[in-house]
This record gives C-alpha cells, structure tokens and sequence, in this order.
C-alpha cells in the first residue's frame, strides 16, 4: 500500500513512517497540506490519511476539497481529537474512515487495509448517535459561550419561549437533564467548543 499522511505534528509523523516501514509499500508525511494538490496531482497514494486539526487548516475542510477534485480518494482520519460530531461530518463528506490515533499499529494496519478492499470504518456508535439540527448546535454553542435565553433569542430573532423549547430538544437529544450536561455532553461529542472561533 502507498500512504500519505498529513499531520503538523512531526515527530508523531516520524514515529509512524518508522512503524509503518516493514508494512507498507511506501509511506510519505507532511507537516501542512498547503501543497496538498501538487503532490496528489504528482502521486495519488492508495490512502490519504488526515488529521483533523493542522494548525490553521481543518482536515476536513480540506478532505471535502480533495474529494471535489478527486472523487476516488481514499480518506481516512487519523486523529486524536476522536468525537462523535467529527465521525459525522467525515461520513458527510466522503471520507472513508476515522482512527484515534491511540491505535495499535496492527489495528491501524488492519483498519488502513480493510478501506483499500473497499470498506468503510467508523465506530458502530456514529451513525446511530442522535444528532442536533443546525439551530439546536447554534443555541448550544450561544450557552456554551454563556449567553442567556434571553440574549440568545435576541441574537437569533427568535422568541424566548423558542429558544426554550430548542433546549429542552437538545437535551432530550443528548440525553441530559440540565444545560450544564447539555454543555459538557455537547463538549465531549465535538458539537461546541469553549472559544469564540
């Protein structure tokens, strides 16, 4: 198998091309995929494996790009951030799997060989997990930045009783009982994040 992996970080990067050298045709790393498009244009391996956070760059944004352009592609995330919403949007855009980066090297040569025979792997969770609407991620990022109902609705142009009844959805969903959990589940599952960006 000839692999290509992009992750900014270099020595984990390293380490991988190391455990990988007996197990694969060949293995290539990059630090950034700002040049990502020549060097597929040049080779276009059998896997493409992705981090999701690369410094400015989002893998999956720049997953949703390459299979623009390269429909074909095999993608697989390998990532440490390994979270439920992140799952979703993979499956979304095409990608063919997503691996924590906590893997064995033989679970990850097994995972990594499973795709190029033409599967798909993802945690049997993922696709069943209940996900929210658009609004309902919007209102929840909103309380996770700490606004009040109130505010929120202001922001949105939307009633305060709405935006109650957009919580009460969202923790059914989520299947919590307060808008701390809701907060804390919606952390843990990739939905909002504590920053303004």
């Amino acid at each position: 198998m000839d692999i290509i992996l992009f992750d900014d970080h270099e020595l984990f990067a390293k380490s991988l091309g190391i455990a990988l050298k007996n197990s694969v045709k060949s293995f290539e790393s990059y630090t950034s995929p700002e040049n990502i498009f020549t060097i597929l244009a040049d080779k276009m391996p059998d896997v493409l494996l992705l981090d999701i956070r690369m410094g400015e760059y989002n893998g999956l944004t720049i997953a949703q790009d390459v299979l623009k352009q390269y429909p074909d592609a095999r993608i697989i995330f390998l990532s440490g951030y390994d979270l439920v919403e992140y799952h979703n949007q993979a499956i979304r855009i095409g990608a063919k799997g997503f691996i924590d980066k906590s893997v064995s090297i033989s679970k990850l040569i097994e995972k990594i060989t499973l795709v190029c025979a033409g599967q798909m792997i993802f945690p049997p969770y993922t696709t069943t997990t209940t996900t929210l609407t658009a609004r309902e991620k919007e209102i929840l990022q909103h309380i996770t930045l700490g606004l009040k109902p109130q505010a929120i609705a202001e922001v949105l142009g939307i009633s305060r009783r709405t935006i109650y009844n957009h919580i009460q959805m969202i923790n059914d969903k989520l299947g919590v009982n307060s808008t701390i959990s809701a907060i804390v589940r919606g952390i843990e599952l990739g939905i909002v994040t504590l920053n303004e960006d």
